[in-house]
């Protein structure tokens, strides 16, 4: 495939913005500009990426975040800059100016509309029943009006909360507020509002009952859909184990990849009802009561796992490249679709054990995978006697983590 003269420039500096960095580069060897607020492993000491630094802030205000798009354009006349990473609140700037940046940026988002729709839980709820499918019941509440907490009484227990704008867990750190909280009763959930609410935070959360099951009942839904409206790649896997540190819990840290037919049916009804274009993320998890999957999440973006997808043999960068240069689906032929079975990892693969999967043959076939687990940092093309001794750091670090937040295996996966 010929390649479009472009710029692929990833907000963020973690596991997910290296992956599609790698991606990247295994595909057409080009490098990736990285916008990062500070340095960390994934990108540190690394080949096929150029970091630029850029004050904290720079993420979340228009008035310093616009003129470095404009800078970076300029700075690269020949070539094409495009819009990649997962930092919510870079992609609802960039989208909210898309008029002023998309003469010389490649932005693969949605319209501000379709987006708004994906970020709204009670539309998003309302849109999954029409189409017969299942979501938590919720409520929302606002942590600066206590009148509003009362909302709860109506949900069963037990209850998680999140920010209703994801960023706000990392911009409101200090008052306590977690990515995900959950609580067993209304009262615990009930003094977790008014801890964080005391400490200054006054954003909105919402407020879901809790879909019962381990980790393994959850599953992934990734790809991407081109400007015309066409699904040009999509797969599935199942999360073997999750991510359990609290400011990373809800990221999957092992996925089994294989192909879910009811979820890529299911997915592709919905991001078609949405009207989403660009990547995709969704999250699903299965009910053990009675196998009904409940749709958790639809995200506008690319997705912190998303290399699981090339783990299975579906390219995210031909996808994006196909949709720069106008190729429709036809041209293609049919969309990508997982082509094998395989096991991805971000975590050390010692954790995939029977500690963690009690479905002897679940664990059957992920013990016969093991082997050929794939780690997205671990890049033959990028080696670095630092970076390795990252890699062994860090899963050292996730071994001990997963024994301190989720030594046992639980029937919520909390």
């Amino acid at each position: 495939m010929a390649t479009p003269p472009i710029l692929p420039v990833v907000f963020g500096s973690d596991v997910a913005d290296y992956s599609i960095a790698r991606l990247l580069h295994e595909t057409f060897g080009i490098k990736t500009l990285v916008i990062a607020q500070f340095m960390r492993g994934p990108v540190d000491n690394s080949k096929i990426v150029d970091v630029r630094l850029v004050p904290r802030e720079t993420f979340y205000d228009p008035k310093l975040l616009l003129p470095l798009f404009h800078e970076i354009a300029d700075e690269f006349p020949d070539l094409t800059p495009v819009l990649l990473g997962n930092e919510d609140n870079v992609l609802n700037i960039a989208m909210a100016h898309r008029d002023e940046l998309e003469p010389r940026w490649f932005l693969p988002l949605s319209d501000r509309s379709v987006l708004d729709l994906a970020n709204n839980k009670d539309a998003m709820a309302s849109l999954l029943s029409d189409l017969g499918y299942a979501s938590p019941t919720h409520v929302n509440i606002e942590l600066g009006d206590p009148s509003t907490w009362d909302a709860i009484t109506f949900l069963r227990t037990p209850l998680i909360a999140k920010p209703t704008i994801g960023g706000d867990q990392i911009r409101f750190h200090q008052t306590g507020l977690q990515k995900v909280a959950s609580f067993d009763t209304h009262d615990q959930a009930r003094q977790y509002f008014d801890d964080v609410a005391s400490a200054g935070g006054t954003m909105g959360l919402i407020v879901q009952e809790l879909i019962p099951g381990d980790d393994t009942t959850q599953w992934v839904i990734n790809g991407y859909i081109n400007k015309r409206g066409e699904i040009t790649a999509i797969g599935t896997g199942q999360v073997i184990l999750g991510i359990h540190e609290p400011n990373l819990i809800g990221n999957a840290g092992i996925i089994y990849v294989r192909e879910n037919a009811q979820l890529i049916e299911q997915a592709t009804r919905i991001l078609t009802a949405v009207g989403l274009r660009g990547f995709f993320s969704l999250d699903a998890k299965y009910d053990p009561r009675d196998n009904t999957p409940y749709w958790l999440d639809l995200n506008p973006r690319i997705g912190r796992g998303n290399y699981y997808l090339k783990v299975g043999g579906i390219n995210l960068a031909t996808a994006l490249i196909d949709d720069m240069v106008g190729r429709a689906l036809a041209d293609r032929g049919s969309a990508q679709t997982l082509q094998r079975e395989g096991l991805f990892s971000v975590m050390p693969k010692i954790l995939a054990n029977r500690h963690y999967v009690e479905d002897p043959e679940l664990w059957k076939k992920v013990k016969s995978l093991k082997k050929h687990a794939v780690d997205p940092l671990d890049y033959s093309a990028d080696r670095h006697p630092k970076r390795t001794l990252f890699r062994i750091a860090a899963g050292i670090n996730h071994v001990r983590r997963t024994r301190m937040y989720y030594p046992e295996l639980t029937e919520t996966g909390f």
